[in-house]
């Protein structure tokens, strides 16, 4: 189990542990396998989520299948159908126990129990649109956590990027600079290996015979990168690593900023979905207070075909897309899960990407990865050693140039034999260059570094990859699964849009069996 390092914090949630245990259905949950060149072995894996998205959508094919069949039953089924709500009712009689002409004055009675039907369908309907419309608020929030968290991942990615694009340029500079360097160096290390061999005494309450022979230890340490064959490999292997970040980076351009047409497309449809919840809910209350219409007495007017013809067809293929994309976010929630599960307990899923990929456990890219992500313990590379090694030996011989300069040159002048005016000019002038060497070989240092390298994979991978977007796609599975069966609970219940008809028994013979074949259903 790997644990939190002096750059990301790493911990394995339970709801990855809960993804991961999805069932496959005996399928693979090695997400390495995804990246095999063996068609049978990435198939086997990719099955599995196929599966995991088809146990949502599956729920989702049932229920709609069920609506349409019940559509396709009309009359049969009465409002399941939906169609409006058809109740019988009974003329309503005078003190003289005769009939009052219910044609004029409308008056009438229904049985309690059909009443509460209708009126429990109403309730269900109102409460639906209610947890409908909080799913959805729910389901917005979760999507813009979710692409603020997948944006930031993308942004690491960039970052470790554009640093290894500056890399070819920097690195020859640096090799340059570090060849350059050499010639001065050996002049001025052979003039001070005869300026102080013995000194007199102290300058500055310092030996210079010592402080001398340290200067000359540190700089004769600066070697030439360009027979440094870490660094020749690492140069040759640069371009390479560029063209692999380079497609990671584009593959994942979709996740730079809200503004993609993906994200503004889904919230497109989720503002459309609710405008809809709201117009049916508009509709649903205004059938409500209208109350009941003799049936074939309804007028079909333009808000009626509006309901019909584009409103409910509309809000079951949004419903239905909401189920698309739930069963999307859970599918990709079981993967995340199983590339987490696997790399912060075993801290193998990244090395097994790269494996898979073709990738030799000794090449350069390999080391560097697995370093960054699992090694930088003390903040030193043990990928590139030898660039921490030459950064330690630089900072060492600016350490020592400063020490030798600080010294006053007449007092220096008489303790040492040599001629210390000169040597000191020297010393001074090779400061200079060694301040330019420094300055290129940072710029390659930078962007290699643990300290600069390691936080952003390591963040990327374990504190937005296995944290955040896992908690994101989840949470939007959970709210646009809850927002898809509310949706679909309205559309099954679209009969509460319509006022409920009534027929009277007085009008339908008494032989005849009342089975609702006298309703005219083509309209809905």
């Amino acid at each position: 189990m790997l644990q939190s390092t002096k750059y990301a914090s790493i911990k394995l949630l339970g709801l990855v542990k809960s993804m991961h245990n999805t069932p496959r259905f005996g399928r693979s949950k090695d997400i390495s396998l995804f990246f095999s060149d063996n068609t049978s072995l990435r198939n086997e894996y990719m099955m599995g989520l196929i599966l995991v998205f088809v146990i949502i959508m599956v729920i989702a094919a049932l229920w709609f299948i069920i609506l349409i069949i019940l559509r396709l039953l009309g009359y049969r089924v009465g409002c399941a159908s939906g169609a409006p709500a058809t109740i019988p009712a009974e003329p309503m009689g005078d003190n003289q126990k005769g009939s009052v002409c219910t044609d004029e004055t409308g008056e009438f009675i229904v049985m309690q129990a059909d009443q509460n039907r209708v009126n429990r369908t109403r309730i269900v309907f109102f409460l639906s649109v209610v947890a409908a419309v909080g799913s959805s608020g729910f389901f917005l929030w979760n999507s813009f956590q979710t692409q603020k968290s997948l944006q930031n991942f993308y942004e690491y990615a960039e970052d470790i990027k554009d640093g290894f694009a500056k890399l070819p340029e920097t690195l020859d500079i640096a090799i340059s600079s570090s060849t350059e360097f050499q010639t001065p160096r050996n002049e001025i290390v052979t003039d001070l290996s005869t300026f102080c061999p013995t000194a007199s005494g102290n300058v500055g309450g310092q030996d210079p015979s010592e402080v001398t022979t340290n200067l000359t230890t540190a700089l004769n340490a600066i070697p030439d990168l360009a027979l440094d064959q870490s660094f020749i490999d690492f140069n040759s292997s640069i371009v390479d690593m560029n063209d692999i970040l380079s497609d990671a980076v584009s593959f994942m351009s979709f996740l730079e900023s809200p503004s993609q047409i993906w994200f503004i497309t889904l919230l497109s449809c989720l503002g459309a979905l609710v405008i809809l919840i709201v117009y049916l809910f508009a509709c649903a209350w205004k059938a409500g207070q209208e109350g009941y219409v003799f049936v074939g007495d309804t007028d079909k007017n333009c808000n009626d075909r509006i309901l019909h013809f584009v409103a409910i067809p509309l809000f079951a293929l949004l419903t239905a897309g909401v189920w698309t994309v739930s069963a999307t976010a859970f599918a990709t929630s079981a993967a995340n899960a199983d590339f987490c599960y696997s790399e912060i307990t075993t801290g193998n899923s990244v090395l097994s990407f790269l494996e898979n990929l073709q990738y030799d456990a000794n090449s350069t890219f390999y080391l560097l990865v697995d370093d960054y992500l699992h090694g930088c313990t003390d903040g030193n590379s043990a990928a590139l050693p030898e660039a921490d090694e030459f950064n330690d030996v630089l900072s060492s011989a600016r350490s020592y140039i400063d020490t030798f300069t600080s010294l006053d040159v007449n007092e220096l002048d008489g303790a040492c034999s040599g001629n210390a005016t000169a040597v000191m000019a020297q010393v001074q002038t090779l400061s200079t260059d060694l301040d330019g060497l420094v300055t290129n070989f940072n710029n390659v240092y930078d962007h290699i570094s643990c300290d600069a390298i390691a936080p952003l994979v390591q963040k990327a991978t374990y504190e937005v990859g296995c944290n955040s977007i896992s908690k994101g796609l989840l949470y939007m599975f959970v709210s646009g699964l809850c927002l898809a069966c509310f949706g679909t609970i309205i559309l099954s219940l679209r009969s509460a849009t319509q006022r409920p008809e009534i027929y009277l028994l007085s009008n339908i013979d008494a032989s005849q069996d009342d089975d609702n074949s006298y309703i005219d259903d083509s309209y809905y």
